[in-house]
């Protein structure tokens, strides 16, 4: 219909009409882009709420899954190092304490699970990252992927290179399992000769060794992504208006 006027409006050398048909285009497209720009934003806000939404559900997701483990290996690399320095006489006591030998004996285990954001994988994977409006947002999920990745790496390379005490000095740490009725779970008991341990060179360098490499893993892995994940989620609740504080009973 409107090439059929313009072509008419031709013939007959009626520019002004040509002009204005040309003007009625131009403007029905641009027109017809600012109704398509403004549909696939309302469209990109409404997918961002709702990932928004979901990723507070993974967050608290891989917190459930990592928190009761995360916390003992956090602890454990302080009292590692605690019955390290016992081990050499750089303490007050010549002895290990019941953490410091429980630590010491199993200084060999890194594994924690450590869940992926699926919502921001699954968003990253589709190339829509920029659906995310905030920078700092963004920034610290990719960082997130970046310190879970370390962390992955961490335990596949420092469990690689320590011992395991118990198996390797059966003489120096016994092993007990038991049920421990408040956490609903089994446990493993160990003792420790401290004597024997100070007095025996080739379990000093493993105990040594294993310190080191938790060390490693604990500052440059696990700490580094434990950290990133409460950032992430603190964030995260600041943009839902939401507040985790316990509230007094």
């Amino acid at each position: 219909m409107i090439l059929a006027r313009i072509t008419t409006a031709i013939r007959e050398q009626n520019w002004f009409a040509v002009v204005l048909e040309f003007v009625i285009v131009i403007a029905g497209v641009v027109i017809g882009f600012q109704v398509t720009a403004w549909n696939a934003e309302r469209q990109d806000r409404v997918d961002e709420a709702s990932f928004i939404e979901e990723l507070h559900d993974d967050i608290l997701l891989a917190e459930a899954l990592s928190a009761r483990v995360r916390d003992r290996r956090l602890q454990k690399l302080t009292d590692i190092s605690d019955g390290i320095e016992t081990l050499f006489g750089r303490s007050d006591h010549d002895e290990l304490s019941e953490e410091e030998c429980d630590a010491i004996a199993s200084s060999q285990y890194f594994n924690i699970n450590a869940p992926d954001l699926t919502a921001f994988t699954e968003l990253a994977d589709a190339g829509r990252i920029d659906v995310i409006r905030d920078e700092t947002l963004r920034r610290a999920l990719v960082g997130y992927r970046q310190s879970r990745i370390a962390l992955r790496d961490y335990m596949f390379v420092q469990g690689n290179v320590t011992h395991d005490l118990p198996f390797d000095f059966p003489e120096l740490i016994s092993v007990d399992g038991y049920f421990d009725d408040d956490m609903g779970e089994i446990r493993a008991e160990q003792s420790c000769d401290s004597e024997g341990m100070i007095a025996n060179r080739l379990f000093l360098n493993a105990a040594s060794q294993n310190a080191d490499a938790y060390d490693a893993y604990v500052r440059d892995g696990l700490r580094p992504w434990s950290d990133q994940l409460d950032r992430v989620h603190d964030h995260v609740d600041g943009l839902l208006g939401l507040s985790h504080e316990e509230t007094p009973e």
